[in-house]
C-alpha cells in the first residue's frame, strides 16, 4: 500500500518534554504510522558534502544540542537500519541518477528521533536516514524526493522533518504567539504547497519574508523532499498548524499525487 509522504515539525529539542499542540499532534499521529513497512527520514540536521544514507546496523541516538534538561540527554530511540532497507534506498537513488554512499558514523539526529519518539515510541520499524547535501536548493531537494517516490509506492513512509519558519534570532518564550510576519509567510507557504505549484515553491526565495523566516533554509528543504516523494503532481494538505518559541512554525503536511488529467 502506498504511503503519502509527510513533513513533520521537530521544533526545539524540548518538544518531547513540554506539552504543546504540536506534541499532542505527533502523539496522536502514531496509530497512522503503525502499518508502514519502514521509515526513510530526511532531517535538516544531517548536512553532507555528498549524498549519504545510514549504514546497516543499530542507529545511535545523537544528542546534537546543548543547554537543555538532563532528561533529554538520557533519552534514546531504538532504531535499526536493516541491510534490505539500506539496499532499497540506495537502489532507488541510483536508478534516479543519484550517487550515494553509506555512512557508518551517523545515527539519528534530534530532527529525526524526537518526532519519531513521540509518534512511534516503540521504534519497531526499520529506519534509514538520508542526508541533505549542503549545496541543494529547493528544486534539487524536490528531485531527491522524486528519487525516493518508488519507496513510498512500496509502503515505506518517507518523512521530512524541520520547520517552515525557523528564525533563532527572534525566538521568544515557549508559549509566546507568533508575530504577524511569521503567520503571513506560513500562509504563503501553505498556499503554494496546497496547489502543488513547483515554480511558486521555488520562487518563495524571492519573497521579502523568506530571509526573515528562514535565515538559512535547511529546515525548509526536507519539506521539499517529502513533496517530491509524492510524485510529479504532488499537492500538500496541512495536517497541523501551531507555533512554539514565537518564531518556530510547527506546521505539518501530508503529500499526495493528484490523478493525471
Amino acid at each position: 500500500m502506498k504511503h503519502s509522504p509527510l513533513f513533520l515539525p521537530h521544533g526545539a529539542p524540548d518538544l518531547y518534554l513540554t506539552p504543546s499542540p504540536a506534541q499532542s499532534f505527533l502523539r496522536q499521529l502514531g496509530p497512522r504510522l503503525q502499518n508502514t513497512k519502514a521509515f526513510v527520514v530526511i532531517s535538516p540536521h544531517w548536512r553532507t558534502r555528498s549524498l549519504c544514507v545510514s549504514a546497516p546496523g543499530p542507529l545511535k541516538t545523537i544528542h546534537d544540542f546543548n543547554g537543555f534538561p538532563q532528561e533529554l540527554y538520557e533519552l534514546s530511540y531504538p532504531a535499526i537500519a536493516t541491510p534490505s532497507l539500506v539496499d532499497q534506498v540506495l537502489r532507488a537513488l541510483c536508478q534516479a541518477g543519484f550517487a550515494a554512499q553509506t555512512d557508518p558514523n551517523w545515527g539519528l539526529d534530534h530532527g529525526a528521533w524526537i518526532p519519531l519518539l513521540l509518534a512511534d515510541p516503540a521504534g519497531e520499524h526499520p529506519i534509514v536516514q538520508v542526508s541533505l547535501p549542503k549545496q541543494y536548493d529547493i528544486l534539487e531537494s524536490i528531485e531527491l524526493g522524486r528519487a525516493l517516490a518508488p519507496l513510498a509506492d512500496e509502503g515505506i513512509q518517507v518523512l521530512g522533518t524541520g520547520s517552515t519558519i525557523h528564525n533563532f534570532q527572534e525566538l521568544g518564550p515557549h508559549d509566546e504567539p507568533p508575530p504577524a510576519w511569521a503567520v503571513a509567510f506560513d500562509e504563503l507557504v501553505h498556499d503554494v504547497i496546497k496547489r502543488g505549484d513547483i515554480n511558486a515553491i521555488a520562487n518563495l526565495v524571492s519573497s521579502p519574508l523568506y530571509q526573515r523566516a528562514l535565515p538559512t533554509d535547511e529546515h525548509f528543504l526536507p519539506l521539499c523532499v517529502a513533496l517530491g516523494a509524492a510524485g510529479p503532481r504532488a499537492q500538500g494538505r496541512r495536517m497541523h498548524s501551531s507555533y512554539t518559541h514565537r518564531t518556530l512554525s510547527m506546521a505539518a503536511y501530508e503529500f499526495t499525487e493528484t490523478p493525471a488529467a
